[in-house]
């Protein structure tokens, strides 16, 4: 998974990479961030934002709680590689993780945010370099924890981001939208506690973690079915997820096995890209009543 890096001896290596690129361009630095060498090159993509107009309140509460799920989604499939599960596509769902997590930033900046939030944005720029940074190179069942703790730092942080966001809004319609994103986390945190009490870390708190998130996605459902900005097409939608749960969630009562683990693997991505479309559904929802 890992792209050779060039050393200079006495400086790391991301700024080894720097110093060979002097001349690269804005658009080519971007290219190499949202490509795999974000795992080797934990770069700030906020050093790349070019100012555009200000996002919809609800489109920036989407993508910070996106990052939220994704960290989930990163460290989820990291030791699911480990496992040999699935392995080649858990490697693209690391780096394809990643690359969203960086555009995320990176467009989350350019609106220019208040200093309140920019700051918070800040931060979770800070900890997500350092969780791409436990992500470089080939998975190592030695490195899951590590892995799975930097993660949540950046889940805690992408919170307090999406958060802030959504008290810059006048409108409690806008909550719905961090509600469904948050849903899109559950399912992968859901998935990563199995994996990681399949992978010999079955500890009273990760159990806990797996109970939590089961418990709240069933509790987020309810709030999402009755919320009155719900439409036709996203009940629809909200249907479908339900169906989609309740197989996931008794996989996930199942004693780990070669054939339970690769059906968590495939059924909280089904979840997730579920969830996904319910979130942008509900952003939509939100700003057409704004307008």
């Amino acid at each position: 998974m890992a792209v050779p890096c060039p050393k200079v001896a006495g400086i790391p290596t991301h700024q080894a990479i720097a110093m060979q690129l002097p001349a690269t361009s804005g658009l080519r630095r971007r290219a190499l961030l949202q490509s795999g060498a974000a795992l080797i090159l934990p770069a700030s993509p906020l050093v790349f934002a070019q100012s555009r107009a200000a996002l919809p309140l609800s489109v920036a509460i989407n993508r910070a709680g996106k990052v939220r799920a994704l960290s989930q989604r990163s460290s989820r499939a990291y030791i699911q590689a480990t496992l040999n599960v699935l392995s080649d596509k858990a490697r693209e769902t690391v780096l394809s993780s990643q690359r969203i997590i960086a555009g995320n930033l990176e467009e989350l900046a350019a609106s220019n945010p208040p200093a309140e939030v920019r700051k918070l944005l800040q931060a979770l720029d800070k900890h997500n370099a350092a969780f791409a940074a436990t992500l470089a190179g080939t998975p190592r069942k030695e490195a899951i924890v590590e892995v799975a703790r930097t993660a949540d730092e950046v889940l805690e942080s992408a919170d307090r981001l999406t958060k802030g966001y959504e008290g810059l809004s006048q409108q409690g319609s806008a909550k719905i939208v961090n509600i469904a994103g948050r849903q899109r986390m559950l399912s992968q945190r859901a998935a990563r506690g199995y994996f990681l009490i399949a992978a010999g870390q079955d500890t009273p708190a990760v159990r806990k973690q797996l109970e939590t998130a089961r418990a709240e996605f069933n509790q987020g459902l309810a709030t999402l079915q009755s919320a009155p900005i719900s439409t036709a097409a996203i009940r629809n939608e909200l249907e479908l997820a339900k169906s989609q749960w309740l197989f996931y969630e008794t996989a996930l009562t199942k004693t780990p096995s070669p054939e339970s683990l690769q059906t968590i693997a495939t059924t909280s991505e089904r979840v997730f890209e579920v969830m996904d479309n319910l979130t942008a559904m509900y952003d939509t929802a939100v700003r057409d009543l704004l307008s």
